[in-house]
């Protein structure tokens, strides 16, 4: 593939992942590796993706007002999450990517099923202090082995009934950590790919236009309308993901 096309494809993902992000407050990183990773494969798509999500998350964490409340209530949850993301990564990059790029669509899919079964899950109350651990932990376990950094924390967090503002902020310090992370991981042992730059710029800018063209077309669609389609969408292409890794 010329690089003019890569430099194509790569941006257009990221406009469309920071579309989805400026609409529904979150995916980037989900979009993107799922449309990425047949193209570059799995390790590739997470590292292209990382400096984009870093940037577009990073005022998504500190914007809000709740950052010092967020973190002594979830502390652990960020901390568990970030340390078994770092180690998952680890282990990613030595191994081959076949059974992580299966786990791949199969999270892809479960998630977007629960999205379109709309189902709430309950309040956690006093297991909120355990929970949030085991939560983190396995989330982070995904993210380190898939780049997908939304299960089963988003569902987790709709269990905490937070508000919508405070759950936008509580998602981006997350988001932020566990990218921070895997770029950790990826970059104390050498796994970016030639021309990480370049492509980083790239999806960083197209990401940011993105999101800046998501929220004007949030004025205009519903979010639920939105996230149907959305899910939908989700649920073909992790179908795919996961067969054509299994096939091969």
């Amino acid at each position: 593939m010329e690089a003019a096309e890569i430099y194509l494809i790569t941006g257009l993902v990221f406009l469309l992942a920071g579309t989805v992000k400026g609409v529904v407050g979150f995916g980037l990183p989900l979009v993107s590796i799922t449309l990425l990773t047949p193209l570059y494969g799995l390790v590739d798509a997470i590292a292209v993706m990382l400096l984009p999500a870093v940037v577009t998350n990073f005022w998504q964490a500190f914007s809000g007002g709740r950052l010092m409340v967020l973190w002594r209530r979830l502390w652990s949850l960020y901390v568990f999450g970030a340390m078994s993301t770092v180690l998952a990564a680890s282990v990613l990059v030595r191994i081959d990517a076949y059974w992580p790029t299966v786990l791949l669509g199969g999270v892809i899919l479960t998630y977007s099923l629960v999205g379109l079964a709309a189902w709430q899950p309950p309040k956690p109350g006093a297991r909120e202090i355990w929970l949030s651990p085991v939560t983190g932990a396995v989330t982070g376990l995904i993210t380190g082995l898939t780049g997908v950094l939304v299960f089963p924390l988003a569902v987790y967090f709709q269990s905490l009934d937070l508000d919508r503002r405070v759950l936008f902020q509580a998602l981006g310090i997350y988001f932020l950590l566990a990218n921070v992370a895997l770029a950790s991981a990826f970059g104390w042992q050498d796994a970016f790919p030639d021309g990480i730059t370049r492509l980083a710029a790239i999806g960083i800018a197209a990401g940011l236009a993105g999101m800046t063209l998501g929220q004007r077309i949030q004025a205009l669609l519903s979010a639920e309308q939105f996230k149907r389609i959305f899910f939908v969408s989700l649920a073909v292409v992790g179908t795919l993901i996961s067969l054509r890794a299994l096939v091969s």
